[in-house]
């Protein structure tokens, strides 16, 4: 609740009246609590403000955080180049609240962007239900499908969006296993 009251200045605010004016192309911020992705149509605009926005939260004694602060060529070209074995993600994705964002086709063939939950978001949920099953092992039957059926769809309702199916799958037939 803080880092939205606070952040709304900081950034939302500052985003709104400095940036978008001083921009050649288009551009859009969007944040949740303290986690923000800021789109810009030009390499140039993006390098200045990622330079201004470390200064701009010094200023008010924030820092950016260092692995997760990048600049990301996203557009239709770039996610068909060669992954960095160097980058957690490969060019022309990143991930953003425990989704992988990355460009792919439509149905009707035109380049879009396809969300997918991110691999250790997954893995971790994974975990968690493997570690409730080790422990919950003894109650009767009924009780466990109950906690699990509540779990699977807390994970659904979060993770459960337009293009997400295969991740969905993996998921269930994983937390079946279990």
């Amino acid at each position: 609740m803080l880092a939205n009251v606070y952040l709304h200045t900081v950034l939302d605010t500052w985003f709104d009246q400095e940036v978008r004016p001083r921009m050649r192309g288009r551009c859009f911020l969007v944040r949740f609590a303290d986690d923000a992705v800021m789109g810009l149509a030009s390499k140039e605009d993006a390098q200045r403000v990622l330079e201004v926005l470390a200064k701009r939260f010094e200023r008010f004694g924030l820092q950016l955080h260092p692995t997760k602060t990048r600049l990301v060529a996203f557009s239709g070209r770039a996610s068909r180049a060669e992954p960095d074995d160097q980058e957690e993600d490969p060019p022309g994705t990143f991930t953003f609240l425990g989704f992988t964002h990355y460009w792919g086709r439509s149905r009707r063939g035109a380049a879009v962007v396809k969300r997918k939950t991110a691999a250790s978001r997954l893995s971790r949920a994974l975990r968690a239900i493997r570690a409730w099953c080790r422990t919950h092992r003894h109650e009767p039957v009924r009780e466990q499908h109950q906690q699990l059926t509540r779990k699977i769809q807390g994970y659904y309702a979060y993770y459960g969006i337009t293009g997400n199916s295969r991740s969905l799958g993996l998921f269930f037939e994983q937390a079946k296993r279990a």
